[in-house]
């Protein structure tokens, strides 16, 4: 027997199963013109054999270390439900010359991270690593250090203000950071912490658009 949240995601994911009607697909041809920068609220696609259903789209975009300028830098965020198992899971993606996806892997904490001499690291060693250039060991992984930088979260006409320390695998493509997010705000992730995710790059041949504008409730 499922229990009441278990049971509440089930009937969720149902729910926009169902409003996924044959004559509101897209076309097979048009979606192979399609890419995530297109991907809205309401939207479907798949991905690596998983459907996802778009809740939120959002965007970082790049300011002064002290967020009083606004730059030109933009990270796009998709948050994301997976239908097949009821996950929130958040596609980034950004264009510089060419298309770049991040795919949210898993989220953990600073108890799982130490220093190359295998010392437990906190958030007040962030300034020293980064000044150092430093390398930050997840599951006997190292990340290195790749760059840093401020932004304002925009979501529904609300703004909020996030750090961000950014590490990376030298040999495998996989990604480390660490969110610090300082602003008042009533987003589940914004709460004046420190927010730790481990993520992945798609390809964006990857990515499949279903359909656009799903009328659900």
């Amino acid at each position: 027997m499922l229990n009441p949240g278990e049971q509440k995601s089930f009937e969720e994911r149902f729910s926009l199963i169902r409003t996924l009607e044959k004559d509101g697909l897209i076309r097979e041809k048009d979606a192979l013109g399609m890419t995530l920068q297109e991907a809205d609220t309401g939207d479907f696609f798949t991905c690596s054999g998983q459907t996802f259903f778009v809740r939120e789209n959002s965007t970082y975009q790049e300011t002064s270390e002290d967020h009083s300028h606004m730059l030109e830098y933009q990270v796009h965020e998709l948050s994301c439900l997976c239908l097949e198992t009821g996950e929130t899971v958040y596609f980034e993606w950004e264009y510089d010359d060419e298309l770049t996806i991040i795919r949210t892997m898993e989220r953990i904490s600073f108890r799982e991270l130490t220093d190359d001499a295998g010392e437990r690291i906190d958030a007040g060693d962030l300034d020293q690593i980064v000044e150092d250039e430093d390398v930050i060991l997840y599951q006997g992984k190292k990340f290195w250090y790749e760059d840093d930088w401020a932004a304002i979260y925009q979501r529904n006409g609300k703004k909020e203000p996030v750090y961000f320390y950014e590490f990376q695998q030298e040999k495998t493509p996989l990604y480390l950071t660490i969110e610090h997010w300082s602003g008042p705000s009533s987003h589940e992730r914004s709460r004046k912490d420190y927010q730790i995710f481990i993520s992945q790059p798609v390809a964006s041949g990857e990515i499949t658009m279903i359909s656009k504008g799903a009328n659900h409730t």
